[in-house]
């Protein structure tokens, strides 16, 4: 849990983008990337009567908020090559595709990952030669070190849970906001690549509420 004092770190989401990806022959991949969420814990305030007993509705703020980290998963095609993945991109909208986030909608970060060749050896091993390897469709999948959702990002994704001046409740609305993600690097040939998932989800919410009087 983080407190929301300053803008500064990562975060992220919870539906699923997904693009089918075939850039020239021999190079066939089908991303996508869920499961991220941002879960807000919010403060109801009230006014202190002259008693020291609650008096009227203030205002709500978020004291904190926790984000879980999205998963990549890509299908590579049987027969495609594999990629070396050095770059992502982010571009943060909302659901209706406007950009979210004001200076920070846009989100770059080095990474350094592999994503397997359509080919698998006959005795489910990664080592055999490669005459012996035969093609098939392929499940990569990567949770570690995807800080695909910026700290600015997620403090403003928490925001929207209390955008207004009613007082919150753990069902309370909060903002669709989606990840426009563009993945790049060389595949196994040194050929420069792109993979695209659009509009992956971060799933927004109020976990947690408590009135406090002041």
């Amino acid at each position: 849990m983080k407190k929301i004092a300053a803008l500064a770190l990562p975060l992220v989401l919870a539906a699923c983008g997904q693009q089918g990806v075939n850039i020239g022959q021999g190079f066939q991949m089908t991303p996508s990337f869920d499961g991220t969420t941002v879960a807000a814990n919010v403060v109801n305030v009230y006014a202190k009567n002259a008693d020291g007993t609650r008096g009227a509705y203030q205002f709500s703020e978020v004291r904190s908020y926790v984000v879980t980290q999205g998963k990549l998963n890509v299908v590579v095609r049987a027969g495609s090559l594999g990629m070396t993945v050095k770059q992502a991109n982010v571009k943060y909208t909302e659901a209706s595709g406007n950009p979210f986030g004001g200076e920070y909608s846009t989100f770059n970060v080095s990474s350094a990952f592999e994503i397997p060749e359509g080919f698998v050896c006959p005795d489910g091993t990664d080592i055999c030669d490669f005459t012996q390897k035969k093609a098939q469709n392929v499940l990569f999948s990567k949770t570690e070190d995807l800080y695909q959702l910026s700290e600015q990002i997620a403090i403003a994704a928490a925001d929207t849970c209390v955008s207004g001046s009613t007082i919150v409740g753990t069902s309370a609305t909060c903002g669709e906001i989606r990840m426009n993600i563009t993945l790049s690097g060389t595949d196994k040939l040194g050929a420069p690549r792109t993979i695209n998932i659009p509009q992956a989800q971060v799933r927004v919410y109020v976990s947690a509420v408590t009135d406090e009087v002041r």
